[in-house]
């Protein structure tokens, strides 16, 4: 009973096939085609509470949701079965599976699988008791003798021995973590900061008899088998593009995170926005702009430029648009402004107020700013607007970044010349105090 006759068309349901939950008409063989001659992809995952969970019997989560978005855009059908995640990766490694979730990133699985862009973004955090003053030890070092917990086979176990430490406690739940971190068996646990939230409300646990502090941000893939891939090389693509519109995967930003990068970033970025030499490359450009930076844009011709920007962006190549304002003045102070380390961004991109890249220190991934939320920055009508926008992952350059845009106006006039946005290296950023 493979459950294709119950399940044709279904992705949810569960049913219990030796023991093992099987959603959808996978699991009991791998199925390479469904019965309209589609390829149907073959998915592993274990429960892990938001993102994949049971509810009344069928499997639901955030991840779940999003890929039923992604897939569906990309007219691919799809079935999940659940397993140990150790499991997954076997199957996955073994050819028994097309790919699994979730999984940090890891260089292991470099040999036989590829990731997807994220479909969620973790915040990790040392969780102890309510016990930590400034004489002691605030923070777990490899190098220290300490005592930490990790959920078995979990994500935060895995990183927990390759970081190197060495007094590792393993144990089968969140709950159990719990447990010994209240009985002092362990002095530090490793946790997702919204799994333990969710964890400790169930329990009915006070939240002020624990201290969290921030560890890590993480962000959490789908491996794709290499030998599905290899045969199936557009839907990697196709997957990473549709999985950007259905829902980015983000990381909301704390209240006392934005004042802390309010109070130690942004006026390092409004003194590059100062800087005599931006001003009067933006005023020259202003003289001197080409017919596409006037009041009123030829919205027809900007798609088209947006088109060939993106396409030559998934490429990792340039437009000849792009590539001509990389060279712009505007452009080469950006670039200088990215090599001075006291500014810790790793992208900043100047555009118009039709919402069109004028300068920037790499290629971004379109042209076209107007559609987006930062647009709105010129409609603010604060003395001193500041967007700050929830944490990303950039896996161009491999780190955590939240966009700060704000006006840069004249200093002699007053008038708007364009806005900045700077990718600020939020982990860098926060990581400066403890």
């Amino acid at each position: 009973m493979c459950g294709k006759s119950l399940c044709s068309g279904l992705k949810h349901c569960v049913l219990f096939v030796l023991g093992i939950v099987v959603v959808g008409v996978a699991g009991c063989h791998r199925a390479k085609a469904d019965h309209n001659g589609k390829h149907f992809l073959v998915l592993q995952t274990n429960l892990q509470p938001p993102y994949q969970e049971l509810d009344n019997g069928a499997l639901t989560g955030t991840t779940v949701r999003l890929l039923d978005c992604a897939f569906q855009k990309i007219d691919i059908e799809y079935g999940i079965t659940l397993a140990p995640r150790q499991r997954n990766r076997d199957m996955v490694r073994k050819g028994q599976a097309d790919g699994f979730f979730l999984s940090r990133l890891s260089s292991d699985m470099a040999s036989y699988a590829e990731p997807t862009s994220p479909l969620a973004l973790e915040k990790w955090v040392w969780v102890s008791r309510h016990r930590v003053t400034d004489g002691q030890l605030r923070v777990p070092h490899p190098d220290q003798k300490v005592t930490v917990g990790a959920v078995l086979g979990s994500n935060e176990a895995e990183w927990t021995l390759d970081q190197g430490y060495r007094d590792v406690v393993h144990v089968p739940s969140l709950r159990s973590l719990i447990a010994l971190l209240q009985k002092g068996r362990v002095d530090f646990a490793l946790i997702d900061q919204q799994s333990f939230a969710r964890a400790r409300d169930e329990l009915k646990l006070d939240a002020d008899d624990f201290t969290e502090r921030f560890a890590s941000y993480m962000p959490l893939v789908m491996y794709f088998a290499r030998t599905y891939t290899k045969t199936h090389p557009e839907t990697l693509r196709n997957l990473n593009r549709a999985l950007d519109i259905c829902e980015p995967a983000v990381v909301k930003l704390e209240n006392h995170e934005r004042d802390q990068i309010m109070n130690d970033e942004v006026e390092k970025i409004r003194q590059i926005m100062r800087a005599p030499a931006l001003i009067n490359a933006l005023r020259d450009r202003g003289e001197f702009q080409d017919p596409l930076h006037v009041n009123v844009v030829n919205r027809d011709k900007v798609s088209d430029l947006d088109r060939e920007w993106r396409e030559a962006s998934a490429n990792g190549t340039a437009s000849r648009l792009a590539a001509d304002i990389l060279q712009n003045d505007v452009s080469t102070y950006l670039q200088r402004a990215y090599r001075n380390r006291d500014v810790r961004f790793a992208e900043a991109f100047i555009f118009d107020q039709n919402g069109l890249i004028v300068g920037m220190s790499s290629p971004t991934s379109n042209y076209d700013q107007s559609g987006e939320a930062k647009f709105a920055i010129f409609s603010n009508n604060a003395a001193s607007p500041v967007q700050i926008a929830d944490i990303y992952y950039d896996p161009s350059t491999s780190k955590f970044l939240s966009q700060i845009t704000m006006p840069v106006t004249d200093p002699k006039n007053g008038e708007v010349l364009g806005a900045l946005t700077v990718g600020l290296d939020v982990t860098a950023a926060l990581s400066t105090r403890d």
